[in-house]
C-alpha cells in the first residue's frame, strides 16, 4: 500500500464514527459548491446553519477507481451559522484531467453528531477552452474550433461507431460518454502537462473522457474516422468488463482492428525480426513506451485479435471478454475460452500472416471453382460410359 494511501486510512480511521444523522432535523440547511480554475486552483465552498453550534468540518472528494476518498479537516469555532473553503494548489497538488470528481461534506456539531451534504460529481476539464457541445444519445462531443458542420459529422461518426462496435456486443451505455474534439494538439499537451502527466494515451476509459486530437478541418474529419472507433472500443470493453482491466493486447489489438482498413506498417513492423520482451504473455499488462517496440507491440496485437475473430467469430472474442469480467488470469482465459496457450496462440496468429507459396494459395482459392468444373464434366462424360461400355463388349451369341 502506498504512503498516500496509508495516509487516507489513517485519516478515516482517526475521524469519529457518525452518530445517527440528524440531516432532517428542523432548522438544519446547507449548501455546497465547487468551481476550479484548470492547472491552478481547486476551491470548495460550504454554507451552513444549524441549531446546535458546529465544531469540526470534514471534506471527501475521490475520483473513479480510488478504494478510498481523500479528506481535509478543519476545525470550527462553535458558531451556529458557518461559511468553509478549502482550497487545493493544483500548481503544487495537481488533479488528473478530466477526470469526474465527486464530493461531500460532513459537519460534527457540538453534540456529537454528524451530518453529510449530498454527494456532487463535477468533471475536472479543460475551461481555458471555450468548449461548445453537441449530444447525440449517451454521446457528447465537445469542440472549439472549425466549422459546426464539422462537429456535427464527427458526432455522427461516433455515434455510427458506438452502433457498430458496441451492437453487436449488445452493449448500451449506462452514462454518458464524454469526446473533447481540440484543434489544437499543443493545446492538448499543454492540459495534460499542467496536471503532470504526459498526453500518452486518448481515452480514460474509467472516466468515460475520450482526448481526440485532430485539425478542425477536413482532413482533421478523417483522421478521427479511424480514431474515434478506436478510442470508443476502449470504453466500450472497460463497461462490458466492469471497470475491470483487460489484457492489454485484448484491448488494444481490439482497438485497432475497429479502426477498419489495416495499417501495412502494423504488419510490417511484426514480421521485422522482433524485439526482446514483445511477446503476447508479455503484453498481457502495459504496452513498451517505445515508439519501435510500442509499433511492433500494436502489430503483434493487432494479429492475434484478428485472427481469434477470423477463427471463432465475435462470438469467440465476447466469451474471451466474459472469461477476463470474471477476472480469470491472462493465460486461463485463454486455455479456457480457445484451449491453447498465450504462447501457441501468438505462434498461430503471426503464422497466418506468412505470405504463402503462390501454387498452393492459388489452388486453395481456385477450389470450389475447380470442384465445380469436375461436377459439370462428370455429366456428360456418365453419359458417354454405358455407350463406351456397350461398343466394347463381344457381341452376344444367338
Amino acid at each position: 500500500m502506498s504512503r498516500g494511501l496509508l495516509r487516507v486510512w489513517l485519516i478515516l480511521l482517526l475521524l469519529p464514527l457518525p452518530a445517527p444523522s440528524r440531516a432532517g432535523e428542523e432548522g438544519f440547511t446547507a449548501r455546497a459548491d465547487a468551481d476550479y480554475t484548470f492547472g491552478q486552483r481547486f476551491r470548495f465552498t460550504l454554507e451552513a446553519e444549524s441549531p446546535v453550534p458546529l465544531v469540526e468540518a470534514a471534506l471527501f472528494y475521490r475520483f473513479p477507481g480510488m478504494e478510498a476518498p481523500q479528506t481535509a479537516r478543519i476545525a470550527l469555532d462553535g458558531q451556529t451559522r458557518i461559511q468553509v473553503t478549502y482550497e487545493r494548489d493544483l500548481r503544487q497538488d495537481p488533479l488528473p484531467p478530466f477526470a469526474p470528481l465527486t464530493f461531500w461534506w460532513g459537519l460534527q456539531d457540538a453534540e456529537g453528531h454528524w451530518r453529510f451534504t449530498e454527494p456532487q460529481t463535477i468533471r475536472y476539464q479543460d475551461n481555458r477552452v471555450a468548449w461548445k457541445t453537441l449530444e447525440e444519445g449517451p454521446l457528447r462531443l465537445h469542440w472549439h474550433a472549425g466549422d459546426p458542420g464539422l462537429a456535427r459529422a464527427a458526432l455522427e461518426l461516433a455515434r455510427q461507431s458506438l452502433e457498430r462496435i458496441g451492437g453487436p456486443l449488445g452493449y448500451t451505455p449506462a452514462e454518458p460518454i464524454e469526446l473533447f474534439w481540440y484543434g489544437d494538439p499543443e493545446l492538448a499537451r499543454a492540459a495534460f502537462r499542467l496536471a503532470g502527466v504526459d498526453l500518452e494515451g486518448e481515452v480514460r476509459p474509467l472516466w468515460r473522457a475520450v482526448i481526440l486530437r485532430a485539425s478542425p478541418d477536413a482532413a482533421g474529419l478523417e483522421t478521427l474516422r479511424r480514431v474515434i472507433p478506436h478510442e470508443l472500443t476502449h470504453v466500450i470493453l472497460r463497461d462490458l468488463a466492469g471497470g475491470r482491466p483487460l489484457p492489454g493486447w485484448l484491448e488494444e489489438g481490439w482497438a485497432l482492428l475497429n479502426e477498419g482498413t489495416p495499417d501495412p506498417d502494423l504488419v510490417r513492423a511484426l514480421l521485422e525480426p522482433r524485439w526482446e520482451g514483445i511477446t503476447l504473455s508479455g503484453l498481457c499488462g502495459d504496452f513498451p513506451s517505445d515508439p519501435l517496440r510500442a509499433r511492433q507491440a500494436d502489430g503483434l496485437a493487432w494479429a492475434v485479435v484478428r485472427y481469434i475473430r477470423d477463427r471463432e467469430g465475435m462470438g469467440g472474442l465476447r466469451r474471451l471478454l466474459q472469461a477476463y469480467a470474471e477476472e480469470r488470469s491472462c493465460e486461463s482465459g485463454v486455455r479456457q475460452v480457445l484451449g491453447r496457450s498465450l504462447a501457441r496462440l501468438e505462434a498461430e496468429a503471426v503464422a497466418a500472416l506468412q505470405p504463402r507459396p503462390p501454387l498452393p494459395a492459388a489452388l486453395e482459392a481456385l477450389g470450389p471453382w475447380l470442384a465445380l468444373f469436375l461436377l459439370m464434366s462428370l455429366g456428360p462424360l456418365s453419359l458417354l460410359l454405358p455407350i463406351s461400355a456397350a461398343r466394347s463388349a463381344p457381341p452376344r451369341k444367338r
